[in-house]
């Protein structure tokens, strides 16, 4: 008989610990349905949440061994076979505060999600007699971004929220603020961007956990990357993010290559580039990462442009200019 084991995190509200339990395998299971088998035949007290078991209500995602899944969605012969063991460790999604065992807090969430002032204010031309219709082609636009089922998957494995999250948001609120920005019935899409801009936008490490866990396919990195785009478009083009893109396009435009001299000064200003990353710079020096006079020439002449460069020229003006 193949006996799968879930070393399970537990917490009663004072105290923590890790608990085992062994059970039989079953190739129909899920791994919801494992941890219900484990609540319902071994052990009562195990506290999670879970509601449609139809990956529709998002109440039921947990981590198994350190990477969030929505356990009613997820088969157990799925995650037996990525890890290659018999044993596995359940632990509740991360960067959410734990009530009990494998259930977290939300309170926190929605507060924050607040902050992308969820809501439509329509265009003066529809009413209530009307109607507030929009095509099929503008809705293709925001259909991905309705999938959201506020699961936490995403904010579970985003590192930047693992290391500050007073300067960022959870990628689903992102996600929802996008929504409205991009709704062709909105009367001020810029509502919603501008909000976001305040709420650490720019702050986006790209490290794509929240497209890579979300279990609807959605791509909150890609919301964030529309709404800077349209703040890009709108003027909001002070602060150290929208330098630091503006100066990525300089570079691709002007010599097809990134010119990383250049790059932190125009993005942080000479000054504080000067001072702040002077540490960093003598140990790129130090172990050989940069050259000296690489560094003066590359940032008094920069690269020479690649070949092929016209061509990318064009798409770059294209995407800006529209032709």
């Amino acid at each position: 008989m193949r006996t799968i084991t879930f070393d399970i995190d537990r917490f009663d509200g004072t105290r923590s610990w890790t608990q085992s339990y062994a059970f039989e395998y079953d190739p129909t299971l899920t791994v919801l349905g494992s941890l219900i088998r484990i609540k319902e035949q071994q052990d009562p007290s195990l506290n999670f949440t879970a509601s449609c078991r139809c990956a529709i209500c998002g109440s039921c995602a947990v981590r198994v061994n350190g990477n969030a899944v929505l356990a009613c969605d997820t088969r157990l012969d799925t995650v037996l076979k990525q890890w290659g063991a018999d044993t596995l460790h359940i632990s509740p999604i991360g960067n959410f505060k734990v009530i009990s065992d494998l259930v977290v807090d939300w309170g926190d969430k929605i507060e924050r999600l607040r902050s992308a002032k969820p809501g439509l204010k329509a265009k003066k031309e529809f009413s209530a007699d009307s109607g507030c219709q929009q095509s099929p082609a503008d809705f293709a636009k925001i259909q991905k971004q309705w999938d959201c089922i506020l699961c936490g998957s995403c904010a579970s494995e985003c590192n930047k929220l693992t290391d500050n999250d007073r300067d960022f948001l959870e990628p689903f609120v992102y996600t929802h603020a996008n929504r409205y920005a991009q709704d062709s019935r909105s009367a001020d899409g810029m509502v919603h961007v501008k909000e976001m801009v305040k709420q650490g936008l720019w702050k986006c490490l790209h490290c794509m956990e929240c497209v890579t866990k979300c279990p609807k396919q959605i791509a909150p990195a890609a919301d964030i990357a529309a709404m800077r785009a349209m703040a890009f478009a709108a003027g909001n083009t002070d602060g150290k993010g929208p330098r630091h893109a503006e100066a990525f396009r300089t570079d691709l435009e002007n010599t097809g290559r990134l010119n990383e001299v250049r790059l932190v000064p125009r993005t942080e200003g000479l000054i504080d580039a000067a001072t702040g990353r002077m540490g960093f710079t003598y140990r790129m020096l130090k172990h050989g990462k940069l050259g000296a006079l690489e560094a003066a020439e590359l940032y008094l002449t920069d690269n020479k442009p690649i070949e092929g460069i016209d061509g990318l020229r064009k798409i770059i003006r294209y995407e800006r200019d529209g032709k």
